[in-house]
């Protein structure tokens, strides 16, 4: 069997995640060893399990790692010094300065770096910072930084910071800003423009952008060819996908994947090496995040190139030759355009009795890394009324989560927003906010918390009677408030807020 290493040894570094049971497992070490030549801590280097307490460093798992990497010939990764997520949850912000903030981030960052100086190639400095919903004046990238505390205690040149002390710590570290969801338009543009103004105008030591590479087989692959096509334009810029797995649409909770679906995920992995190869002058390394689907952390959708014996999966055999593979499996066209139903008659907001429910909607297409809340969506309709109901899953309802309504009557598709065509965000408590005039003028809704999740019912003025274009979209927010995940029910874009062309179609059926 030939191996990953080999055939892109000219093109880039081929790396996998490293967690502590690789020195339990045979197995994994040998298939490890065969196929990869770098690796990346998945975990035990993030702040929170390094340092969980203040001064209390736990290296033992990071020093295992870097052995290992010694041993076998593996470029190591370190990953990563400041996240919003699994940060240094000790640190009591309320009482703590700008200053105060810059020297524990300092300390943190000290006592890491400077023990693993010399053996790790490059580092995921500053994890996620550009917030997810960018939806529009991408130049102006500080609006768009994510709430974090890092944020909150020292304001938005925390990132000149972390990046201008690690090159102080390891010169000879390549320093990446790394993030999920760059494929999308207006995220990857506040990257963009945050990472050139940062380097020319303040000479900040960013190296390298670490795109993730979180995708599932609906994401339109011309998207991720979009990005690096920008990211090529950033002189002296370096480009890694540092945590690529491909979930399949459609195999939630299945036991087994299917043959047909094992294929499709095959040609999307093969159409992305294909893209990959075409920049192979700025992409230094292809990490893969997870080494089988049975602990991917996103198994449940069978994500990686490997099954749970470590034997290789189609996906596998299509990046070691995507070209013959797309020969042998030629790719279809689908249609992917979903038509709604909804039917006729005059529910009343509030009460589920009055409401005729036909074949669901399903809003379950996840736009983010971050897979969260769904909902089940009905409609109806009378002459002057369209119903909605969104029947929303979530672990916890909390701050700012949320539906958004998106509605063009014409059902033109032309891309920009028309006059007529308009944007409805309804809260878990019942919140609206339009874009859109025309829909505020009658509007009614009705919201409540459920067991599952909650419920939201709107009563939208309908100007003419016939098939319209449609999307429905459920925003899940953290414990902060800070949106997480996107489930659309027909767009894939993730231009919802910007363009109707990824709209599905609802028919008003009597």
């Amino acid at each position: 069997m030939k191996s990953l290493k080999e055939v892109y040894k000219d093109s880039f570094l081929i790396g996998n995640i490293y967690t502590p049971k690789v020195l339990k497992n045979e197995a994994l070490q040998q298939m490890l060893k065969e196929q990869f030549n770098a690796i990346t801590a998945e975990n035990i280097m993030k702040p929170a399990l390094i340092q969980p307490k203040k001064g209390q460093f736990i290296f033992n798992f990071a020093d295992d790692m870097m052995d290992y990497a010694l041993e076998n010939n593996f470029k190591a990764v370190g990953h990563t010094l400041a996240w919003h997520q699994q940060t240094l949850g000790w640190i009591d912000e309320s009482n703590t300065s700008k200053e105060e903030a810059l020297k524990l981030l300092r300390g943190h960052m000290t006592e890491i770096m400077t023990r693993y100086k010399g053996k790790i190639i490059a580092w995921d400095v500053l994890n996620e910072a550009i917030e997810d919903g960018v939806q529009e004046d991408t130049k102006d990238w500080r609006k768009h930084l994510r709430d974090t505390p890092w944020l909150r205690m020292i304001g938005a040149d925390y990132i000149s910071h972390v990046f201008h002390i690690a090159h102080e710590l390891d010169p000879s570290a390549i320093l990446y800003y790394n993030d999920y969801n760059l494929n999308y338009q207006q995220k990857r543009e506040a990257t963009y423009y945050m990472v050139k103004e940062l380097r020319e105008k303040a000479g900040v030591p960013i190296h390298g952008i670490g795109m993730q590479g979180h995708y599932h087989t609906n994401t339109p692959i011309h998207t991720v060819e979009e990005s690096l096509e920008l990211f090529s334009q950033l002189d002296g810029i370096e480009i890694s996908v540092t945590e690529l797995d491909v979930t399949v649409t459609g195999s939630e909770k299945a036991n087994v994947l299917s043959e047909a679906h094992e294929i499709e995920q095959a040609q999307y992995y093969a159409q992305l090496f294909q893209i990959y190869k075409r920049y192979e002058h700025i992409i230094k390394r292809i990490t893969f995040w997870g080494t089988d689907d049975w602990t991917s952390w996103r198994g449940e959708r069978f994500p990686t190139i490997f099954n749970k014996d470590y034997s290789p999966k189609q996906s596998f055999y299509a990046i070691i030759d995507p070209d013959k593979f797309l020969q042998e499996h030629l790719l279809v066209e689908r249609d992917v355009t979903q038509t709604a139903v909804a039917t006729y008659g005059t529910p009343v907001l509030g009460d589920l009795e009055t409401w005729n429910k036909s074949e669901p909607m399903l809003v379950s297409r996840q736009l983010t890394a971050w897979e969260g809340a769904t909902a089940e969506g009905y409609a109806m309709w009378d002459e002057e009324n369209l119903y909605i109901l969104a029947d929303v899953t979530v672990s916890t309802a909390g701050k700012n989560d949320s539906i958004d309504i998106y509605m063009n009557p014409s059902n033109a598709k032309s891309g920009d927003y028309e006059t007529d065509d308009y944007q409805i965000t309804i809260t878990f408590e019942n919140e609206v906010s339009f874009n859109g005039k025309d829909a505020m003028n009658g509007f009614e809704s009705f919201a409540t918390v459920t067991e599952t999740g909650y419920q939201v019912q709107a009563k939208i003025p309908l100007k003419q009677v016939g098939a319209i274009g449609f999307d429905m979209q459920v925003n899940d927010a953290n414990e902060h408030g800070v949106r997480q995940s996107v489930a659309t029910w027909n767009d894939f874009t993730g231009a919802l807020p910007h363009s109707t062309v990824g709209f599905g179609n609802m028919k008003l059926v009597k």
